[in-house]
């Protein structure tokens, strides 16, 4: 009897495995390589997109060390998104941004060991978000400054989703 349930529970196992999900095989630390926009709270907020979406993968690692998921900000872009005729105080029409998009631009890779070759990159992702522009010129900036984090964290999340094997599309 014994033989016999040790026999169907042998063959009742059929050895697949998930290829999607699971428990992740490693956890990463992640580490800004290097940034390229001057605006530090834009980095930094890439780093905590992805660190966000590597500890809901349960992949992340605390504090430095190796292997690492190191991040490199390469850009960050602003461009108008709509224009309009606006009467200047003379009576002449002159063109005027209706909103603004900023994005930011920037590619990641794991790193198993110092000086180690890189894994996985990612490729440039960009992620964009758009605001309204504001009548007001200190109201303007703080929604620039706050759509600029708003797309450097869906940035971060991205690359991280991108260089665990997820599917993640850039914004272009």
């Amino acid at each position: 009897m014994r033989a016999m349930t040790a026999a169907l529970l042998l063959l009742s196992s059929c050895g697949y495995a998930p290829v999607h999900g699971g428990a992740p095989r490693e956890r990463l630390h992640v580490v800004l390589a290097e940034s390229k926009v001057p605006d530090a709270v834009a980095s930094d907020e890439v780093l905590a997109g992805a660190r966000e979406e590597l500890a809901r993968l349960g992949a992340l690692a605390p504090g430095e060390g190796f292997p690492r998921f190191e991040i490199e900000v390469l850009r960050a872009d602003e461009a108008s998104e709509g224009i309009a005729a606006a009467p200047n105080p003379e009576g002449r029409l002159l063109p005027e941004s209706r909103a603004t998009r900023v994005a930011v631009v920037a590619r990641a890779w794991i790193v198993r060991a110092p000086k180690g070759g890189h894994e996985r990159d990612t490729g440039d992702l960009r992620a964009a978000e758009t605001v309204a522009v504001a009548v007001d010129a200190r109201a303007a900036t703080f929604r620039q400054s706050d759509a600029l984090r708003a797309a450097g964290r869906r940035l971060g999340q991205k690359l991280a989703a991108r260089v665990m094997g997820l599917p993640a599309a850039t914004e272009d």
